[in-house]
């Protein structure tokens, strides 16, 4: 009797064993559930030694102390907030030509622009087999190309090619990288700087590369920032959506909010703040 029991133990032990391996999700492919989970938990969190309103400053309007130290802000427009008007739902489109990690990569910061802006600005993924899709309004396009540069960019090594209703609002945003660039790229122009508008911040000031998307500086590469918005960009992006203000404000409009600080020799209503 005892031995009966002891076996249909077992076979019961065996059976739950088993029913839960069948249970897993075997892919390797990320479900819509796991991209939304990820874009819903940015990281890391860092000990602090500068204030949102810095964070702001350089990632919205390439001002104050966290701008990288090489010079280069890397804003849409110079010391203007520049975005989409409020209640803009965005498109975000991706070739084919795109690897499919990166357009992965592009679809979890998606996912991440209704948190970081309090659910003002809205983004939604899109791949198409248009080698070379052109923006329409409210669009960000994204495609791998071999020769950027012969389509607007500075260099062969990619950019973003943006298109303004007017100062500071934008219409449009066109990503070229070339073959082979890494993820990070692509995220930074389609989201941080496409969809969002924001410049770059230096990644020793913020205690590392992995801080921010928008990490940069001398010796810092793209691929070196974060893989997507993280708790500070959020912080700085959700600080100032909840303001009154608008894309196209100026900083010193910021400053009169309060969402940024007096610098050395500014007057709050001096023209040069």
């Amino acid at each position: 009797m005892r031995r009966r029991y002891a076996g249909r133990l077992g076979w019961l032990v065996v059976s739950l064993v088993l029913l839960g391996c069948e249970g897993r999700d075997q892919s390797t492919t990320p479900s819509a559930e796991a991209v939304k989970e990820t874009a819903e938990a940015p990281k890391p969190v860092v000990t602090r030694s500068f204030a949102t309103a810095d964070l702001i400053d350089a990632l919205f309007v390439g001002s104050g102390p966290l701008i990288p130290r090489d010079g280069i802000t890397g804003c849409p427009m110079q010391a203007v907030w520049s975005g989409f008007p409020r209640g803009t739902a965005v498109r975000v489109r991706v070739s084919t030509t795109v690897e499919p990690a990166t357009r992965e990569a592009i679809q979890r910061a998606v996912l991440q622009v209704s948190l970081a802006t309090n659910g003002i600005i809205t983004a939604t993924f899109q791949l198409t087999n248009d080698p070379n899709p052109l923006p329409g309004s409210n669009e960000v396009t994204a495609t791998a190309r071999p020769h950027p540069q012969d389509e607007g960019c500075g260099s062969d090594q990619g950019c973003i090619v943006y298109g303004f209703q007017a100062r500071g609002i934008l219409r449009s945003g066109r990503v070229l990288q070339p073959p082979g660039q890494s993820p990070n790229a692509y995220v930074r122009d389609a989201v941080g700087h496409g969809v969002l508008g924001m410049c770059l911040v230096d990644a020793k000031l913020i205690e590392g590369s992995a801080n921010s998307l928008m990490s940069s500086g001398r010796g810092v590469l793209p691929a070196m920032a974060a893989p997507g918005l993280t708790a500070l960009d959020m912080e700085a992006a959700r600080a100032l959506y909840a303001s009154a203000l608008n894309p196209g404000a100026i900083r010193r409009d910021l400053l009169r909010a309060g969402l940024v600080n007096l610098q050395a020799g500014q007057r709050r209503k001096g023209p040069s703040s």
